[in-house]
This record gives structure tokens, sequence and C-alpha cells, in this order.
């Protein structure tokens, strides 16, 4: 938990610096370096995949008679925070899964991330989750870090992310692929 603490004070502080760079007085800092005034994109999309459970959480799915693999279908709204002129972006995300409909579940998760995306595409992000499920339970938290790319396919950017929550009775790892019309 204190490499996910490190991490996500690490990513923070990147976004910060850029986005005082960018206000920084002409000259101090190389326009190499140089946040450009880009406009703000939406970049979100659909997402689709699952999850799969571990620990104490996947002992107790198995003994209610319910899978330890579980569908997922939400939306990713992301906005690119900064950029800079060599590719490089601050991202914010929300994502919004709704899990389970195969095993009549309706488990519905959402995730803030603070991300980052190199200019070749591969990405990182971090940031707290909540879970309500539809027996009205008590709301699960954890700590997620997500990784993966977003690469061009003709028109669309077509994201591929795995995301490991770490929460209290064992890590969920989902995977999720999409696209952005952008």
């Amino acid at each position: 938990m204190k490499h996910v603490i490190l991490l996500a004070t690490a990513i923070l502080a990147l976004a910060t610096a850029s986005d005082v760079s960018a206000q920084a007085p002409s000259g101090t800092i190389p326009d190499a370096l140089r946040a450009s005034p880009l406009p703000r994109q939406q970049l979100s999309g659909p997402r689709f995949g699952f999850t799969t459970f571990t620990g104490d959480v996947a002992d107790l799915r198995q003994s209610a008679g319910k899978g330890l693999f579980m569908s997922q279908f939400g939306w990713q709204f992301e906005t690119q925070l900064v950029s800079t002129t060599s590719g490089h972006q601050a991202l914010l995300e929300w994502v919004v899964l709704l899990g389970g409909v195969e095993q009549n579940e309706m488990n519905l998760g959402v995730s803030w991330l603070a991300g980052y995306r190199l200019p070749n595409g591969v990405e990182f992000g971090v940031g707290p989750n909540i879970g309500l499920r539809k027996d009205g339970g008590e709301p699960t938290t954890s700590m997620v870090v997500a990784g993966g790319a977003t690469v061009p396919f003709g028109e669309l950017y077509v994201p591929l992310n795995v995301a490991i929550a770490f929460a209290e009775g064992g890590p969920r790892i989902t995977t999720l692929l999409g696209w952005i019309a952008g």
C-alpha cells in the first residue's frame, strides 16, 4: 500500500508541476519542456471486460455459488488535463462499471483515477474505487492501480487496460477493452 501512495503522489506531482510550468514566465523553462496550451480533450468511451476475484472474496463467492469471474460493462469519462509538446499527457478519469449481469448480481463500481499517458500510448493511473451491490450490502472501497495502452486504430483509439483493486479480502483484477471516438 505504501508503494501505491508513493505512485499516486508522484503522478499528482507530475501533473501539478506541468500545470505550474505552463504558467511560469517566458524564458525560465525551455520551450521543449513547456506544456502546450491545448484545450482539454474529452476522450471518453465504452468499456467492457471482466473481473477476476482472488483471496477470501474468491472463497466467499464460490461458497455462495458465484463464479470467480464477473463481466463488466460501462463507460470511461476521460479528460486530458495537460499535454506537453513531446506528447506526454496528464489525465483525469472516471470509470463507471456495471458488473455481474450474467450472475444476476448488478454490482456498480466507480473509480476516480489520476493518470499519465506516454507519447507511445502506454498509460498508468491510480485512485480510489467504491462499489455498491444489488443486495444493498455495505459499500466496498479499494485502491486501484491501472496500466495499459491506448493505440490508434483507424479513426478510433482503442484502450486495453488491466487494473488491480487492492481491498480487504484480496485483490480484484479487472481487464477492460473499449474505444475512444476522437
